[in-house]
């Protein structure tokens, strides 16, 4: 086996196929035998821990995990290793957009998530991602904030922008964007989780097909783009790798050394 210890999942569309519900189960079998032998397992997601729960995966299997793309990260025991709130301006607006603004979003708290509202678009969006149960509507609160989700084109993204300044945009949809603190990412959380493991960059492998992963894709030397993924994603990343149901996670190891 390579150098390799860790290996970086994203979820949707990279680990976890929508076309399949499921993580590809050749993939799967593959995860498990590299665990018996001492490869460490992580996630790097957009999602939140809460909402990973409703995808038919266990979970167990892997040792820690970059939640909201970075924003909260977590041991195997949903330990905090670090966490990045919205702060300051930027939290003062996104609960002023909330209530006046006529685009819908939701606000992701560490447990909590719930919208403003909801239309037609959001559903489509959704349906893509297996979450067809939406968070309920509800009101801001005073708990942190670790994530916005804003459900917008690429053309109109500017309105969110100017009023979050500072805040990091991460697009995971032609329809929908992420907004979390500067101090976040997903490249953070995952050398957060190698400091822990006192891992090298050069230990692990980041896999991922979506906007939100370019910032760990690029700084990671052994990175992943899906054969799925967006050209500017694919451009980030130092290897590109099959279709998630053609073998892209497979292929990917074997091209690292990882497994023959």
């Amino acid at each position: 086996m390579s150098d390799i210890k860790a290996l970086f999942f994203d979820i949707d569309h990279t680990l976890f196929s929508h076309s399949q519900n499921c993580v590809p189960p050749a993939v799967w079998k593959t995860l498990v035998e590299l665990k018996e032998k001492g490869m460490k397992l992580f996630i790097a997601t957009g999602r939140q821990y809460e909402d990973m729960k409703t995808l038919p995966v266990e979970w167990s299997l892997f040792d820690g995990f970059v939640t909201l793309n970075g924003a909260i990260n977590l041991d195997k025991d949903l330990n905090t290793i670090s966490s990045f709130p919205i702060t300051g301006k930027a939290r003062e607006n996104a609960c002023r957009l909330f209530d006046e603004c006529r685009i819908p979003f939701v606000v992701v708290e560490r447990k909590r998530m719930y919208a403003n509202f909801y239309d037609d678009g959001v559903y489509e969006t959704q349906k893509q991602f297996g979450t067809p149960l939406l968070p309920p509507v509800g009101k801001t609160t005073d708990e942190d904030i670790f994530q916005l989700i804003f459900f917008i084109d690429r053309d109109r993204e500017d309105l969110i922008a100017n009023a979050l300044e500072g805040c990091v945009l991460s697009r995971w949809n032609d329809s929908a964007v992420d907004a979390t603190s500067p101090l976040a990412g997903k490249d953070r959380g995952v050398k957060a989780i190698l400091d822990r493991f006192s891992y090298s960059d050069e230990n692990c492998i980041v896999f991922g097909d979506g906007g939100n992963d370019i910032p760990m894709l690029r700084a990671f030397s052994n990175s992943v783009a899906m054969g799925n993924a967006r050209d500017e994603v694919r451009e980030a990343a130092s290897f590109v790798t099959s279709h998630i149901d053609e073998d892209g996670i497979l292929n990917a190891l074997r091209h690292f050394g990882v497994i023959s």
